[in-house]
């Protein structure tokens, strides 16, 4: 292929394309045109912070302590593991502080009334957070400026033949029967 009929089969479709674009503009409604010719943002420009993932619903919510209320937002299976997930919502706006003892939570499983506690990894740290150190059993949430906390917690999953636990936690109304999700 020769150098002059490579320029023209390579030019011909951008010529083309920059054509269709024309046609294009002329039908385009004013506000569409000039956010087109707006000019684009500077690669120096500083990039918004990501906004907050959107909270999850709330499967059951009970009082907690000192006026707090305490929502279950996850009781799901996954293969062996049944993780659970509060959210803690402090009464007021100013700092309260939520401490619990991992060896004090607990799941029922309401078919065969089996008591679950929390799981431990292979170096005997709890599978729950916010830790306050590895080798600790106790978990502290801040509920800072009115804004909710999460506390998570894995224990072993109840049968697949138990549709329903009861999920039982220090100074918070029990959570029972609580449809599990697998």
């Amino acid at each position: 292929m020769t150098v002059r009929r490579l320029f023209v089969s390579v030019s011909l479709p951008a010529v083309l394309a920059l054509a269709a674009c024309g046609q294009q503009e002329k039908t385009d409604a004013p506000a569409e045109k000039a956010a087109a010719e707006a000019p684009a943002p500077s690669p120096l420009a500083e990039t918004p912070a990501p906004a907050a993932a959107p909270a999850r619903a709330a499967i059951r919510t009970n009082p907690g302590p000192d006026g707090s209320q305490v929502d279950l937002v996850r009781a799901q299976v996954t293969g062996n593991v049944l993780t659970v997930e509060l959210s803690y919502r402090p009464a007021s706006t100013k700092t309260e502080w939520v401490y619990l003892n991992a060896d004090e939570v607990s799941v029922i499983d309401d078919t065969t009334s089996q008591r679950y506690g929390v799981l431990k990894d292979n170096t005997s740290q709890w599978l729950a957070a916010p830790l306050q150190s590895a080798t600790s059993n106790r978990l502290s949430a801040s509920l800072s400026e009115g804004r909710p906390s999460i506390i998570w917690f894995k224990f072993p999953a109840p049968p697949a033949t138990s549709p329903t636990i009861s999920i039982n936690v220090p100074n918070v109304s029990p959570f029972d029967g609580v449809p599990v999700q697998r």
